[in-house]
């Protein structure tokens, strides 16, 4: 897909400002919050072939209720159109099952069919990094804003 994925920490307050804003107000929301120093984490364009080790089917068919598919693209999707991006939060109370999914994957013993050697091992780095945002989010009782653009 070639466009940046980013996930963000965000308080109950900030997540019910963001349920109701465009596209572009959601960016700028979110640009605002990392200037003003809120946790997040820059996957950049990995995120897609993340979802494809992990579940096997593109980002673009997130699979409902596979905590290992809503790890890299978020629960709730923000309903916008297509050129304003793509943005889906995932809540504090479920970033718990989530890590607990992470946790409980071998990251070695999927299939290496998706490239080369040195992509998986980006790729899991990748990985363990989202893992410890996430264990940040869950101790600090942030939600999470997954966004593309």
């Amino acid at each position: 897909m070639g466009m940046l994925g980013q996930y963000v920490m965000v308080d109950e307050d900030t997540l019910e400002s963001m349920v109701a804003m465009d596209g572009a107000a959601l960016m700028g929301t979110l640009e605002k919050l990392i200037e003003a120093g809120n946790e997040y984490y820059d996957i950049d364009k990995l995120w897609e072939d993340l979802h494809l080790s992990l579940t096997g089917v593109s980002a673009s068919e997130p699979v409902d209720g596979n905590p290992l598919s809503e790890a890299v693209v978020g629960v709730h999707v923000f309903e916008m159109e297509e050129e304003d991006g793509f943005f889906a939060c995932t809540e504090h109370d479920e970033l718990e099952g989530i890590i607990r999914a992470m946790q409980q994957l071998d990251f070695g013993r999927l299939e290496p069919d998706y490239g080369t050697e040195a992509l998986r091992q980006e790729l899991k780095g990748e990985f363990e990094a989202l893992l410890g945002f996430y264990e940040k989010a869950l101790a600090a009782g942030m939600h999470v804003i997954f966004s593309v653009a």
